[in-house]
């Protein structure tokens, strides 16, 4: 799933959980994204300085690692005050949820690309429960990856976002404007 799939659906899913301030909202709508925004970077600069890809790069093997762990979310959960972490952790959950279930779609409509080697995305939402690795990225490039993403279960998933998200505009719109109610 990509940026409207995670915060449309998760802001649907979290939301109604939480209180309407503007503040809520603005880390809610962070915590959605944020396992992408810490992973993705990660993965691609340490790609691009070595010139490796996946499993040649050991650890950090793809954009699914530290941020998008359980114990990262937690850590961050014990760091700050309740007021920002309960919304961020709640924004994080639901973005490993529909990364985890974007593993579970693949298994009756298989994604475009290379084959997955290596462990699923639970072992990095588990990580170091189920060992010290990472799933294993099959791009050898990111816009091989980004070409990847027109599978139906991405497609499907941004689809949904946008409607979610048109759908929560007023409840976003408290976000961006900083006011109290929706």
């Amino acid at each position: 799933m990509f940026v409207l799939g995670h915060v449309g659906i998760g802001v649907a899913l979290a939301a109604p959980r939480l209180p309407p301030d503007a503040r809520t909202v603005r880390f809610l709508a962070l915590g959605t994204l944020l396992p992408d925004l810490i992973d993705k970077p990660l993965y691609y600069a340490l790609s691009l300085a070595t010139g490796r890809s996946g499993a040649d790069l050991g650890l950090i093997s793809s954009t699914r690692s530290f941020g998008h762990t359980l114990l990262f979310c937690l850590l961050l959960y014990l760091a700050l005050p309740r007021r920002l972490a309960v919304p961020l952790a709640a924004g994080m959950i639901t973005h490993l949820v529909l990364d985890e279930m974007g593993d579970l779609f693949a298994i009756v409509w298989p994604r475009p690309g290379p084959p997955r080697t290596g462990p699923a995305t639970a072992s990095a939402i588990l990580f170091p429960l189920l060992g010290f690795h990472f799933p294993i990225l099959p791009f050898s490039s990111a816009s091989e990856h980004v070409r990847a993403l027109a599978d139906p279960y991405t497609l499907l998933g941004e689809a949904l976002g946008a409607v979610l998200i048109y759908l929560n505009r007023a409840r976003l719109r408290v976000a961006l404007r900083g006011t109290t109610s929706p």
